[in-house]
């Protein structure tokens, strides 16, 4: 300041920042508040000095309008409008809203689509709108989800919507356009679905240099908190920052490292391990159903009124249970499970069939989706691929979806699974052990990262099971986890059935603050002495150690060592199965089924049991079209082997089950095949019970 009050000087004004807002009064605010800003830097650097007149003015910088998406005009295709879902007119049979059948959403074809133009700018800074890609057709309409996914081919179609900007700023940069872009978004930027946005810009020369990668935010008081990544992106990729903070978003550490992997971590690339499955998982784990339509659950009474109507209801009327029933205490829900039964089939169960079609049918006439749409006797998400893991078990492994705790429980065969609840098809208190050990743990809290909202971790499959690699202990190390996990499962079983207060959520935050050394409230205090929290985790850490000992790894470890000796053993065992070694969870399940096939030849592969044996794995041959040369299939199948009909079914490439047992049944009365007592479809005259 020179103390002249005639000398002025260009200085930096809010003319020199530009803006896209879409709403008209948020882009008002926004000028207001650069406005604001801009005086009070200008009190505190030059005193008393008069700032230039008018003292607000429109800029002309901030522009109200898209900032992704661009088009000429939009028009109506009444082509492609769609049923409306929305709930609106009551049901005859049931009296609940149901979709009205005559709504239509419309949809509103967005002409000449393309890129919004930003403007030139040497950094861009933002907090763009979230929202994940369930609720972008409800929001914004089919029109312009489909002309902003086929303008911005290169973004995955399901990825969140602030990606949209975050690929736009990764642009600017990689360009030489812009030098730095520093974007707030939600923390999912760091799941397999965003990342590979992160990914791609890399390629081109857009790096992330500086990251918090969980960040608490709260738009204002009384609102839900989520988490969010806030990121940096630079052209120049000479080392990167890595900063942390607590709940309060205090700084707790600040790292310096060579790079940042793109799931915004300093240690291991555990991005790219878990995102490259292994074999020898395969087919072992998946989500639990999505059922799209409560009209399938049933309460206790009414499930027995069901039953007592359908002497065959037994293997449909099934236990339903949710994460909140894993994690609080069960609710006594059940659930109708029409299986894979086709419609004729289906309609044989005449009081169960009335039921569902009264109550599930008027909601997924609307639905979208075709397959949901025309067999809404099914749950929408049915997995057909899972149902075969679990014949021949009495019970399977299952964890919470999104949960506080990280824990593994069994659920008895014949119980049904919500979409909450993630299912491992393993029923051996082994593998349930080296699930439930803080190797594991630390494992899945890096691969499937922690939801938005509450910032509880998320157990996805595809990044948390199928790509970890299992250790190969001696009999002697096996039998001690299967022996300590067998301990640790009855005590919380006796522990949850002793206080009808308790929850595997309060045992483990019990727990938690005990291997913390934490203090307990009153009330955790009178549920550790009911349900000896202690002991719990004396056999945790005690199966810690033990699953470590099975890799031939010293305990304790940090999570970072874990991590990295983790993604070695991923990388060594991804190695093996290029040569054709491939160590079986379950040998004689996955074998037959998933060993990879080399055009039409036969090909051997080497399977890690309890002994090394070398199959030779045949491809299987597909389901033929007509039904005489289908029955002949099926006769020759069991000619060559008996079995049951989802075995014999389960040798064909698109073999339906139901079409499988109504052919066994035609050669049965043929006398082309007999039954035996167990079930299974011997050849006549093979000798084989019954």
């Amino acid at each position: 300041i020179t103390g002249n009050p005639e000398l002025q000087i260009e200085e930096v004004d809010p003319s020199q920042f530009y803006g896209i807002e879409i709403k008209p009064w948020a882009r008002e605010i926004s000028e207001l508040t650069l406005w604001i800003g801009f005086h009070q830097w200008w009190r505190q650097t030059h005193g008393y000095a008069q700032p230039p007149e008018p003292v607000l003015k429109d800029t002309g910088t901030l522009e109200c309008r898209d900032a992704v998406l661009a088009w000429d005009e939009t028009r109506e295709d009444p082509t492609r409008s769609r049923p409306d879902p929305t709930p609106a007119v009551p049901s005859p049979v049931t009296g609940e809203l149901v979709p009205d059948p005559k709504a239509k959403l419309k949809y509103m074809e967005h002409v000449n689509a393309r890129p919004a133009d930003w403007p030139k700018a040497d950094f861009i800074v933002g907090n763009p709108p979230y929202m994940g890609r369930g609720r972008q057709r409800d929001a914004f309409g089919d029109g312009y989800v489909d002309a902003l996914r086929e303008t911005y081919s290169s973004v995955p179609d399901n990825a969140d919507y602030v990606m949209y900007w975050w690929y736009r700023a990764a642009e600017e940069v990689a360009s030489g356009r812009t030098t730095r872009a520093g974007l707030i978004t939600t923390n999912t930027i760091r799941q397999k679905h965003n990342r590979a946005v992160v990914e791609s810009a890399e390629k081109v020369g857009a790096h992330v240099v500086w990251a918090i990668a969980d960040h608490p935010w709260v738009d204002d008081a009384g609102s839900a908190a989520v988490r969010v990544s806030m990121t940096v992106i630079s052209s120049d990729a000479r080392g990167a920052t890595l900063v942390e903070v607590d709940d309060d978003a205090a700084v707790t550490g600040t790292h310096h490292v060579a790079r940042l992997n793109t799931d915004l971590t300093a240690h291991a690339d555990m991005a790219r391990a878990a995102s490259e499955p292994l074999l020898s998982n395969t087919g072992l784990s998946s989500q639990g159903f999505i059922l799209v339509g409560s009209g399938f659950i049933l309460d206790p009474e009414e499930a027995q009124r069901l039953s007592d109507a359908d002497s065959a209801a037994a293997g449909i009327v099934k236990p339903y249970i949710t994460g909140r029933d894993l994690t609080r205490r069960p609710r006594r829900q059940y659930v109708i499970d029409f299986g894979l039964m086709e419609h004729d089939e289906v309609r044989e169960h005449a009081v169960l069939y009335d039921v569902v079609r009264d109550r599930v049918k008027p909601m997924r006439d609307s639905n979208n989706d075709r397959s949901t749409r025309e067999k809404w006797w099914r749950f929408g998400r049915n997995r057909e691929e899972f149902r075969p893991a679990l014949d021949g078990l009495r019970r399977y492994g299952a964890t919470v979806e999104t949960s506080k705790h990280r824990f593994f429980v069994f659920l008895d065969r014949e119980t049904t699974p919500s979409h909450t609840v993630v299912c491992i098809a393993l029923d051996d208190f082994y593998h349930l052990g080296v699930l439930s050990s803080s190797v594991h743990g630390a494992w899945a809290l890096s691969a499937g990262g922690r939801l938005g909202v509450g910032n509880d971790p998320r157990y996805q499959k595809a990044h948390c099971f199928d790509p970890f690699p299992f250790p190969v202990p001696s009999d002697v190390d096996r039998n001690r986890v299967a022996g300590v996990t067998k301990c640790l499962h009855e005590h919380r079983d006796n522990a949850l059935a002793r206080a009808d207060a308790a929850t595997m959520t309060g045992l483990y935050n019990v727990v938690g603050k005990l291997k913390n050394g934490e203090s307990l409230t009153p009330k955790e205090r009178d549920l550790h002495e009911l349900t000896a929290c202690g002991v719990l985790l004396d056999l945790h850490n005690e199966l810690d150690g033990a699953v470590a000992a099975c890799y031939g790894w010293p305990w304790p470890l940090d999570d970072g060592e874990i991590l990295s000796r983790l993604v070695a053993l991923h990388d060594e065992r991804s190695a093996e199965e290029a040569t054709g070694r491939i160590r079986w969870l379950r040998s004689e399940y996955q074998a037959t089924r998933f060993a990879p096939e080399s055009g039409d030849a036969q090909v051997s592969i080497t399977i890690q049991a309890k002994r090394e044996r070398k199959p030779t794995v045949r491809k299987k041959p597909p389901w033929p079209e007509g039904a005489l040369e289908q029955i002949a299939a099926v006769k020759e199948a069991v000619s060559d082997s008996p079995g049951s009909t989802e075995e014999i079914a389960r040798r064909f490439m698109g073999a339906r089950r139901a079409l499988v047992e109504r052919h066994l049944e035609t050669l049965e009365m043929l006398a082309e095949v007999r039954r035996a007592s167990d079930g299974r479809f011997h050849a006549s005259g093979r000798p084989g019970g019954g």
